[in-house]
């Protein structure tokens, strides 16, 4: 009778111990993508601008001379001018676009997270197992008790 007390003890603690075990843990990742294009990238030139001051005088043919002159043009513009001898004053002033496209990279950074939802998943046939085994003993070990204890009381 001891032995069979033995023996069940040993069946108990074996199926508490080694009836289950920890399941692994999800872990939620994100991912980080980065995505390059290539474009143009506009760059807005400052403003030009460019000055004639002359003083035309006629001579003594009636000709139209040119006394003295003074320009003043900005490092981009391009100005000319011509004056004939009919006194005509001919200007050109000639600037280039305002805006320079020069080629560059546009990054976009896109993180993605990934949701982590939990599932209770299917128990092996193992630990199936290893519950009803546990269920069963435990009915089994107060079926016992009881038992013992109805002996002990009906000996008195």
């Amino acid at each position: 009778m001891r032995a069979l007390i033995i023996l069940f003890f040993f069946f108990v603690c074996g199926s508490v111990f080694l009836g289950c075990k920890s399941g692994k843990h999800l872990t939620s990742d994100s991912h980080t993508q980065i995505i390059v294009h290539d474009k143009l990238v506009p760059v807005f030139r400052p403003a030009d601008s460019a000055s004639i001051r002359a003083l035309l005088e006629c001579d003594s043919n009636g000709r139209v001379v040119l006394s003295w002159l003074d320009m003043a043009q900005s490092e981009n513009a391009r100005l000319r001018f011509k004056l004939d001898s009919m006194g005509n004053l001919m200007t050109d002033f000639k600037v280039p676009s305002d805006t320079v496209f020069i080629p560059g990279k546009d990054s976009t950074i896109i993180q993605k997270s990934v949701q982590t939802i939990e599932v209770e998943r299917r128990l092996t046939p193992w630990q199936k197992f290893c519950m009803v085994f546990t269920i069963v003993v435990i009915i089994l070990f107060v079926l016992f008790a009881v038992y013992k204890i109805r002996v002990i009381l009906n000996k008195k």
